[in-house]
């Protein structure tokens, strides 16, 4: 049975129900701009609140300043539980192939925190408790996207099960491997890093001390992250195909030992691990963010490596900036697919997202290189940035923007 939403020209509708495309609607939605989220997936259950190492999401993100101050301002960031949210103060980076290093700590820029580690599972909570509460939001789940076909100056999209809905704009905010782009022949370059990440929780000897600790290794960067618990840490080790397997088919023992071996001396100890996962890492970038009516955000438009954990910081920026432009259509009385403010959005965040992509792809290109003059150089230069204050303050001050 055919069944359609209103057919007016300004319905707005986002495929995608994490955390881009729930924060996009609680901003449009606040603003009185009526949106339909439709997502192929159950709605996700109420996460349990146990502190055992089991009971930590193996996926974490590190907001800045900036993200927080946005999930804020969406009432999203006060329904995170208060023993969740995990304060950072310090960052420790090293190159595990010789005597570089570099130290950051907020003290440096009169700031309380460099930003905070949140389990993406609870971000996306607190989102849906806020999206749920907004009378002009609706969220759909299991409504996978189908079909997607542009008549009368709008899409119409079809789902799983059959149900149509018409809209004038199209938000694609469905991650990596989005099918409205995939549907719409939006064209992308993309590769692999030929690498592939392994995600867990890990227990310390020790406090984390309120730092993020991230060692590069020749087969890729290794990262422990502070969770809010003061020896518990979230840990990201990105692997060359080539050494991934070995590591990831280890038993709980043999990879603590390996674990530590990794992060030799610089880092406090492992003495626990708990489940672990593995994905494959790629870059992708969309040629063009905008097409007649359709608009993508965050990961379906862009992803890189999780070295710097930027993808969900990148994605919220531009959700805030796409927000912007369609609430200031509204005010201006354009249609909510103008495609000057949708131009506008493509501009200011094209950028900024190729400008740190170009920066992940050095990092890893050149802490990836075994040749003994690209080892000295890159260890001479981190040693030289941590020894100038204002250069590290510089730094600091870029990323919590």
């Amino acid at each position: 049975m055919r069944a359609t939403d209103a057919t007016t020209g300004e319905a707005l509708l986002i495929v995608g129900a994490g955390v881009a495309g729930l924060s996009l609607a609680i901003a449009l939605g606040r603003a009185g701009i009526r949106v339909t989220v439709i997502d192929g997936a159950s709605r996700p259950q109420t996460p349990a609140d146990g502190r055992d190492i089991n009971d930590w999401d193996l996926r974490v993100s590190a907001l800045t300043p900036a993200s927080v101050a946005f999930l804020d301002d969406l009432g999203a960031w006060s329904q995170i539980p208060e023993n969740r949210k995990a304060c950072y103060t310090g960052m420790q980076v090293w190159d595990a192939q010789g005597s570089g290093r570099i130290d950051f700590n907020a003290r440096d820029v009169q700031t309380p925190s460099l930003g905070h580690i949140v389990e993406n599972r609870l971000t996306l909570q607190a989102l849906l408790t806020c999206a749920e509460s907004c009378p002009q939001v609706e969220v759909l789940w299991e409504h996978g996207l189908s079909a997607m076909t542009f008549i009368d100056g709008g899409w119409e999209i079809g789902c799983d099960g059959g149900k149509i809905f018409r809209a004038a704009l199209v938000v694609g905010a469905d991650g990596a491997r989005s099918r409205v782009r995939e549907l719409t022949a939006m064209p992308v370059r993309q590769w692999s890093y030929d690498q592939s990440a392994i995600v867990g929780t890990v227990a310390l000897a020790t406090h984390h001390l309120d730092s993020c600790w991230q060692a590069f290794l020749d087969t890729g960067p290794l990262a422990l992250l502070p969770l809010a618990d003061d020896r518990k840490v979230a840990m990201v080790w990105s692997l060359d195909d080539s050494a991934h397997p070995a590591i990831a088919e280890l038993n709980d023992e043999a990879f603590l030992r390996a674990l530590n071996r990794a992060l030799g001396p610089e880092a406090p100890t492992a003495c626990q691990v708990g489940p672990r996962a593995s994905f494959p890492l790629r870059q992708c970038h969309a040629v063009d963010y905008v097409e007649q009516g359709l608009v993508l955000v965050a990961d379906a438009a862009h992803s890189i490596h999780p070295l710097a954990g930027q993808g969900i910081n990148l994605g919220l920026s531009d959700v805030r900036v796409l927000s912007e432009q369609l609430i200031a259509a509204k005010t201006h009385g354009l249609t909510v697919a103008s495609p000057t403010l949708l131009k506008r959005y493509q501009r200011q965040r094209k950028t900024e997202n190729l400008a740190m992509m170009a920066a992940m792809e050095g990092f890893k290109r050149g802490f990836g290189s075994r040749q003994p003059l690209a080892v000295m150089a890159r260890n001479m230069g981190l040693n030289w940035v941590d020894q100038r204050s204002w250069l590290k303050r510089w730094f600091m001050k870029q990323a919590l923007s």
